[in-house]
C-alpha cells in the first residue's frame, strides 16, 4: 500500500515539476527577448531534465535553472541562431523549389537537419566539448549512428502531439515544451549510454587481444 502511495506521489511530483520547468522555459525565453533567450532557456531545461534522469531529483529547480541559463549563454544562443537560420532557409527552399529531384534532396537534408537539432542540446548538457560546429557535427553523428532511436523518437513525438492537439489542446500550455524535451533528453541519454558502452567494449578488446596474441 505504502509503495503504491509513493509511486503515485512520485508521478504527481514529476508532473508538477514538468509544469514548473515548462513555465521557467517561457519565463527565461521572454527574459532574453525570445531571440536571445530561447537557446539558453532550452539548454537549462535539458540540463535540469538530465539531472533528474541521473537520479538527482532533489536539486533546487529555480537556482539550478538560473545557473545553467548563465553557464552556456553565449554558445547556446549562437547555436539556436544557427539552427533557426538553417531551418528557415530549408523551409523557404521547400516552398519555392519546383524541381522534383531537388525537392527530394531537400527533404533528405531536412531529415538530417532534424537529427542534429534533436540531439544538440542534450549533447551540450552531457559532454563538455568545445566548439559549436564540432558539437553540431557530433549531434548529427549520434543521431544517425542510432537511427532506430531517432526514428522511434520522431514517431512518439508526432503521435503524442497529434493526440494532444486533436483531443487535449489545452494541455500543451502546461507541458508543450517540457514534455517534448523530456522525451528528447531521455532518448539522447539512451543513445549516449549505448555508444559509450560500445566504445568501452572496443577499448577492452584492444587491451585483451594483444595479450592473448602475445601468449
Amino acid at each position: 500500500m505504502l509503495k503504491s502511495v509513493e509511486k503515485i506521489n512520485c508521478i504527481f511530483t514529476t508532473i508538477l515539476n514538468l509544469v514548473y520547468v515548462n513555465f521557467l522555459w517561457w519565463l527565461f525565453t521572454l527574459l532574453g527577448v525570445g531571440l536571445f533567450g530561447a537557446g539558453p532557456a532550452t539548454y537549462a531545461l535539458v540540463s535540469i531534465l538530465r539531472q533528474w534522469m541521473r537520479g538527482n531529483t532533489n536539486i533546487p529547480i529555480f537556482s539550478s535553472y538560473w545557473k545553467y541559463y548563465k553557464e552556456s549563454f553565449k554558445e547556446s544562443m549562437i547555436t539556436s541562431w544557427i539552427y533557426v537560420l538553417i531551418g528557415y532557409v530549408l523551409v523557404i527552399d521547400l516552398l519555392y523549389v519546383n524541381n522534383w529531384y531537388l525537392k527530394v534532396c531537400l527533404i533528405i537534408i531536412c531529415f538530417l537537419f532534424f537529427l542534429s537539432a534533436i540531439f544538440i542540446y542534450p549533447l551540450m548538457a552531457h559532454y563538455n566539448w568545445k566548439g559549436i560546429f564540432f558539437r553540431i557535427k557530433m549531434s548529427f553523428i549520434f543521431g544517425f549512428s542510432c537511427l532506430q532511436y531517432s526514428l522511434l523518437l520522431f514517431v512518439v513525438i508526432g503521435a503524442t502531439y497529434w493526440t494532444a492537439i486533436t483531443f487535449f489542446p489545452g494541455i500543451l500550455t502546461f507541458f508543450g515544451i517540457s514534455f517534448l524535451f523530456y522525451v528528447i533528453t531521455w532518448t539522447a541519454n539512451q543513445v549516449f549510454t549505448r555508444i559509450e558502452l560500445q566504445n568501452t567494449e572496443e577499448v577492452e578488446d584492444k587491451t585483451i587481444y594483444p595479450t592473448l596474441n602475445g601468449q
